[in-house]
């Protein structure tokens, strides 16, 4: 499933990419969740909720503009993807400045729009990205939003990086740990995958992650997650 957020201050604008984006995903047969949003402003409150946004360039009279919107974007968030709507075609060289992935300009070509959202697909695939289904929803999940991984039983909870996204999947933690990068997760307990990029501090008991939980270490596997640690950071 893949989160999407429209931000544009003309109801028109937001209605024609919606209605673009849901041609796409039944010719493409792509999950997806979609909101609007009037102002920037409205967007921020929430933007650890999307993967991509479609951003208005320029604001009438409701708000910052798109660049101020985005820059406050990439003080949140450096993962999120940021595709322009525009009516100026200039703005490609101020668009390198928060890594804009595409700008659009308005009206939208719809042949455009579809490559657009093809690259955007196909860099989900070829970048390091858990796909699994959870009740009939495809969901993309990049190993750098994976702060732990939790086993329960035959099912294994998915702890996102934002701190209150959980995802429980029909998989075994094991079943999991085979798909992950082992150069970034480590097994520290029989029940607990971590993701050494969150690894804030850690002891022969316990180890703390950047949002200040504490996952417990297995007093048999602290030397393995000692010698990973030491080498994952040795190639930071």
């Amino acid at each position: 499933m893949i989160r999407i957020a429209i931000c544009d201050d003309s109801e028109y604008m937001r209605k024609a990419t919606a209605k673009i984006l849901l041609e796409y995903s039944i010719q493409k047969d792509m999950e997806y969740n979609v909101k609007q949003f009037e102002t920037g402003e409205e967007l921020l409150q929430v933007i650890d909720d999307y993967d991509l946004v479609f951003l208005d360039y320029q604001f009438e009279d409701k708000g910052k503009d798109g660049m101020a919107i985005a820059r406050e974007i990439r003080l949140k968030n450096k993962d999120l993807v940021i595709i322009f709507l525009t009516s100026y075609t200039s703005i490609v060289f101020d668009s390198f400045e928060i890594g804009a992935y595409r700008f659009l300009v308005k009206p939208i070509d719809e042949r455009k729009f579809y490559a657009a959202l093809d690259d955007y697909i196909d860099s989900l695939n070829k970048e390091q990205t858990l796909i699994i289904k959870v009740d009939g929803v495809t969901h993309y999940i990049k190993e750098s939003k994976i702060m732990y991984v939790e086993g329960n039983g035959k099912k294994c909870i998915i702890h996102i990086i934002d701190g209150t996204s959980e995802i429980v999947c029909n998989e075994t933690l094991s079943a999991i740990e085979q798909r992950l990068s082992a150069k970034l997760f480590n097994r520290c307990h029989k029940s607990f995958l971590v993701n050494m990029r969150y690894v804030k501090a850690f002891n022969h008991t316990d180890l703390v992650l950047e949002n200040d939980e504490s996952i417990v270490i297995s007093r048999s596997k602290f030397k393995d997650f000692y010698e990973a640690y030491t080498d994952y950071i040795s190639k930071i």
